[in-house]
């Protein structure tokens, strides 16, 4: 997965409707939006995508998602007839620079993130492959710790508000912390590429192909989150396999971790 940058500037562009869509992110969960795109030769579905206001005003980071098509070709905003290249934007976090802080361009200006260009004229440019790793950590850690009014790490009982793996509805539905590459990187990190319900390793057992292949499981009940719940990667994330993954959410109450080790013990013992 690369990263890339897209850019908003309200001199050029009056986005009438952000507000709306930050309510419609709230209460779905998603909302997507087309961006103009200038690595169109080189940017996949499936890409991380960072989302950056320009301008006067506050300038940095205000929202982050994934792509979710492939390049095409769309008039320009300008009405000047012009083709250019876009993609659909499937955003998970947006915010809005006249109501919320937003990850300041200051910020983007220390430690590795100094060496990447922040203040681009060109939207949908790639983002260094050292700084994603250092921009995921200071993104996840400002979206988990400042008083955001429709924070996107807040879930509620609406299953509504929950996205699903490759946008079918057949998958194991996953919540944004499930999602987030920092989070998921982070639990991996500690416990490993192997399910801890049954162990399965896919690289072992398929080769190549199941390099770095795994589900991560979001252990906390989502009706027991609140708003000023904050995820701890190591505590509230598990590494597991989709078929221990489906099985876990099989009830209303999903299984526990330690119900459904039993439950795999006893019938892997009985056969």
């Amino acid at each position: 997965m690369n990263t890339f940058l897209f850019a908003w500037n309200p001199e050029k562009w009056d986005w009438t409707n952000l507000e709306q869509n930050i309510e419609e992110l709230e209460k779905t969960g998603r909302v997507t939006q087309m961006w103009s795109c200038a690595s169109h030769k080189s940017i996949n579905i499936g890409d991380r995508a960072f989302l950056i206001k320009l301008g006067k005003g506050k300038r940095g980071i205000i929202g982050a998602g994934f792509v979710a098509t492939s390049p095409f070709l769309s008039p320009h905003w300008s009405g000047s007839g012009k083709m250019v290249p876009r993609v659909i934007v499937d955003f998970e976090a947006l915010l809005n620079p006249k109501e919320d802080s937003i990850l300041s361009i200051d910020l983007l200006k220390q430690g590795k993130l100094n060496s990447q260009h922040w203040s681009t004229q060109a939207s949908g440019i790639s983002i260094k492959n050292e700084v994603t790793e250092e921009l995921e950590s200071v993104w996840f850690d400002f979206l988990t710790t400042q008083k955001i009014r429709f924070n996107p790490f807040k879930n509620s009982d609406s299953e509504n508000q929950k996205t699903y793996t490759e946008g079918t509805p057949n998958q194991v539905r996953l919540t944004k912390y499930e999602r987030n590459p920092y989070a998921r990187k982070k639990c991996i990190e500690h416990f490993g590429l192997s399910c801890q319900v049954c162990k399965l390793n896919f690289e072992k057992t398929y080769g190549e192909i199941g390099k770095d292949f795994i589900h991560v499981h979001h252990i906390s009940q989502i009706a027991n989150i609140g708003k000023t719940y904050e995820v701890d990667p190591l505590k509230d994330l598990i590494p597991v396999c989709p078929n221990c993954h489906s099985m876990i959410h099989k009830r209303k109450k999903a299984y526990s971790i330690e119900e459904m080790r039993k439950i795999y013990l006893e019938n892997k013992s009985s056969h």
